[in-house]
């Protein structure tokens, strides 16, 4: 039996300032996460003619699994009818851009292994996307639907590239760079998992039909943005995200993470993303994990352990 076997990996990402108003042009910093997404193919010349996908958590445990037809991808058999659907509109993109891929006479066996919890919000969309991109190799931000991913591509372009990106949107298309980001008091940022994830799409078509930020605004974040990239020293690094904070408060007509659950204490909290769930960025403080732990909030990673 002749086969082939493929491996295609990309990093997970969180999104550090530029939240919301990055739809609208402003600058953004975004940063690749230690742990990501493996996808695994192998391809059979037979005439089966079928891909059998299994998506496994950071457990191994099967989370999803679905069989399609080929060469039009039929679903034959799934676990989570929404899921495959999506995946299938995924695949039949990604065949339409590239002619070749996924022919008849072929079966293929497809693993995807999450480094993360799904609930994490560290991107299992996107380096899935990408993954299937490379697998492809057609580009990653061919495979995005503005009906179905409304959001600025960010996520894309970091994980594509596993490098901290600056990043803008404008006029639909997505223009980014390459970055170090190292700041000299990085041993003193963690990031605190919430553990309530939100629907990102959701939360970008509220924001996109409630919110128009004005170009102040817009042009407030992006210098903020470009002062987090010079920052030596953490008071300043706190100062500016601290405004940052309050700036998209005001437009989201919130109240910050910070104001909601940890009002007393004395560090930075700032959210990462869409707010309210998934991760937020924290400074220490003397006492930080007995702090957040009496508060029910146990999940600390370190800098160093959660970006790339």
């Amino acid at each position: 039996m002749h086969y082939k076997k493929s491996f295609f990996y990309s990093h997970g990402k969180l999104l550090l300032t530029g939240e919301y108003v990055i739809l609208f042009g402003a600058l953004g910093v975004a940063l690749p996460t230690v742990k990501g997404q493996l996808l695994t193919v192998i391809e059979n010349k037979d005439t089966s003619s079928i891909l059998h996908w299994k998506s496994y958590d950071k457990n191994h445990n099967i989370w999803f699994e679905a069989i399609f037809r080929l060469p039009y991808l039929e679903i034959f058999y799934n676990t989570e009818k929404n899921i495959a659907i999506r995946l299938r509109n995924l695949l039949l993109k990604s065949k339409k851009i590239k002619k070749k891929f996924l022919k008849e006479s072929l079966s293929i066996y497809v693993n995807t292994y999450l480094q993360f919890s799904i609930d994490w919000g560290l991107g299992s969309s996107s380096t899935l996307i990408n993954n299937i991109a490379k697998w492809a190799n057609i580009n990653p931000f061919e495979l995005l639907d503005n009906e179905n991913f409304p959001g600025s591509g960010y996520d894309i372009a970091c994980v594509s590239i596993s490098k901290p990106i600056i990043y803008k949107y404008y006029d639909t298309m997505p223009f980014y760079i390459p970055i170090n980001f190292n700041p000299p008091f990085k041993n003193k940022l963690f990031f605190l998992h919430l553990n309530k994830k939100q629907n990102t799409t959701k939360c970008i078509n509220l924001f996109r039909y409630n919110n128009i930020p004005n170009k102040k605004i817009i042009e407030s974040i992006s210098f903020i943005t470009w002062k987090v990239l010079f920052c030596k020293k953490l008071n300043e690094f706190e100062e500016l995200l601290l405004n940052h904070e309050k700036i998209i408060s005001k437009i989201l007509n919130l109240p910050t993470i910070k104001e909601i659950y940890f009002p007393d204490y004395l560090g930075l909290v700032k959210s990462l993303g869409a707010w309210g769930g998934d991760f937020v960025l924290i400074s220490f403080r003397k006492g930080m994990k007995k702090y957040f732990s009496k508060k029910g909030f146990n999940t600390i990673i370190s800098f160093d352990k959660m970006i790339f």
